[in-house]
């Protein structure tokens, strides 16, 4: 049975950053703006060579981390193991929550205590001389679509021993892997419709990383299909067993 957590409870905030300087003062504003504070806030830096570090650091009361291993999921887990929160809530750095982020979230989830995670709206907007791209919606940058990725999200902790870690084999779809394997085991969790979440683009969302991530969404959709298989053998030779009693 799982057990929730009040509203009350310690929530942390968790920004993974590899030479960041340039964003990372604005996602650290729009935590310091928040009506409800986090209880924590740790920042993993992937041995950043810019002024990452003294900005980080000059924060007040951040838990500053150097990453050893690369590779941010390996971070985001690295963050996790070391969270003392009942909630952990994450924030990438070149992306800022509205102010009332954590207090929404938190609220929704005192009032709906089954989920075990929420994520909400976010809304798109382009870094100023960034040139537009194809392929994203243009709700994205009015009224805001569905987010389910860190950035939204705000989870019990306890559901990261349920689920597992970020897996570090994946580069960039190791967000998609996890948010797949918790709905492959049914995972209760829910959407809050309100854009918490300010996702900014960037020239360093290159093409890149677009066409590595299509590469792992497809090996995530395989891992996908062969749970769900294995589920559907499992829950068949169940039924036969119990014929046969």
């Amino acid at each position: 049975m799982n057990r929730f957590v009040p509203i009350e409870g310690k929530v942390t905030a968790i920004i993974v950053v590899r030479n960041g300087e340039r964003f990372l003062a604005d996602a650290l504003q729009s935590i310091a703006a928040q009506s409800r504070q986090p209880d924590e806030l740790i920042i993993v830096d992937g041995q950043s060579t810019d002024r990452t570090p003294e900005i980080a650091q000059a924060f007040p009361g951040v838990r500053y981390l150097l990453q050893e291993d690369l590779g941010i999921a390996n971070a985001r887990n690295l963050a996790i193991r070391t969270a003392t929160g009942d909630f952990i809530a994450f924030l990438d750095a070149d992306d800022m929550w509205t102010p009332d982020k954590l207090q929404v979230q938190l609220a929704f989830m005192q009032a709906n205590p089954h989920p075990m995670y929420t994520t909400t709206l976010l809304r798109l907007f382009y870094e100023p001389g960034t040139p537009p791209r194809p392929g994203f919606q243009e709700e994205g940058f009015t009224r805001g679509i569905e987010g389910r990725f860190p950035g939204t999200m705000l989870a019990h902790r306890a559901v990261f021993d349920q689920v597992g870690p970020f897996d570090p084999a994946f580069s960039v779809a190791f967000e998609l892997d996890w948010f797949a394997r918790a709905q492959d085991m049914n995972v209760p969790s829910a959407l809050v419709e309100k854009v918490l979440l300010h996702k900014r683009i960037h020239a360093a969302n290159n093409a890149i990383q677009r066409e590595q991530f299509r590469r792992e969404s497809f090996v995530v959709m395989q891992r996908s299909l062969l749970r769900k298989r294995a589920l559907t053998s499992t829950d068949k030779d169940s039924v036969n067993a119990y014929r046969t009693e």
